[in-house]
């Protein structure tokens, strides 16, 4: 048997801790085997195409690198090295090759992902961008659906109704469910992120300058944390989705296999 934890949109340095600590202890006190992490781990903010950004919230590349390097860290410490761990690149990290490819190709072999978040030496195994990442042959995860419509998940069942999917990059938790011709149930989850709440519900003129930066992005009002745990057994499995939830004191809590998580 192995329990997958797949969560994602973490946008570091917008994360919240709090939120991907209580993911984890969820999946070790569940017994995880298996972790992926799928897609905008990083930001990066400041190599964004889309626009201007505020000089008040441009962030250092080495601050949100070592930002993320720290989360790394402290995860690979958490569930040590009999967890397997997956990081998929999402559009945000693609920012990066994008940058890269278009104003110093000559060291597109040299800054990459994998190296500046130093991977291997947490024996980390890399996926590429939109690389669906099968984990048996009738479920793939993937970081962007084919759909960002308020309803993505079942818009992309209509168009990827193969196998079962988990998606990332709506920020909106969502599920659909669509009986095929055959009779097989096809399955989407379409994952919340892990961002800071208050980034993006809090008038932004009262918000830190460091902290204004989801402002301008359509329907932010609407985001929320959620992660899918994902059971297999003999190429057989079952998706449950996990909806982490903040109060107005900063508390995150959920519930999950019988039992009640906060922090």
């Amino acid at each position: 048997m192995q329990l997958w934890l797949i969560f994602g949109d973490f946008h570091i340095p917008w994360h919240s801790f709090k939120k991907i600590q209580l993911a984890c202890e969820v999946a070790r006190d569940q017994g995880a085997t298996h972790i992926l992490i799928n897609g905008d781990f990083l930001d990066a903010y400041n190599l964004s195409a889309h626009g201007p950004k505020d000089p008040q919230v441009r962030k250092n590349l080495d601050d949100e690198f070592q930002a993320a390097l720290d989360v790394l860290s402290w995860m690979r410490s958490f569930f040590g090295y009999g967890v397997e761990i997956i990081f998929s690149a999402g559009n945000h990290e693609h920012r990066l090759d994008r940058f890269i490819m278009k104003n110093c190709p000559a060291f597109y072999n040299h800054l990459t992902i994998e190296k500046m978040l130093q991977l291997d030496n947490f024996k980390i195994t890399y996926n590429p961008y939109n690389q669906p990442y099968i984990i048996t042959q009738r479920l793939k995860v993937q970081h962007s659906p084919p759909s960002y419509s308020q309803n993505a998940a079942r818009t992309s069942l209509i168009k990827k109704m193969d196998v079962d999917h988990v998606f990332n990059c709506t920020h909106r938790t969502d599920t659909a469910v669509v009986t095929g011709a055959s009779g097989t149930d096809y399955q989407v989850i379409c994952n919340g992120w892990f961002g800071k709440l208050d980034i993006i519900r809090k008038n932004q003129s009262e918000m830190p300058e460091n902290r204004r930066v989801y402002m301008f992005t359509k329907n932010h009002e609407s985001w929320n944390c959620s992660a899918t745990f994902a059971h297999v057994y003999r190429n057989k499995h079952s998706l449950q989705n996990m909806l982490i939830k903040e109060d107005e004191k900063g508390r995150v809590f959920t519930s999950f296999g019988g039992h009640y998580y906060e922090l």
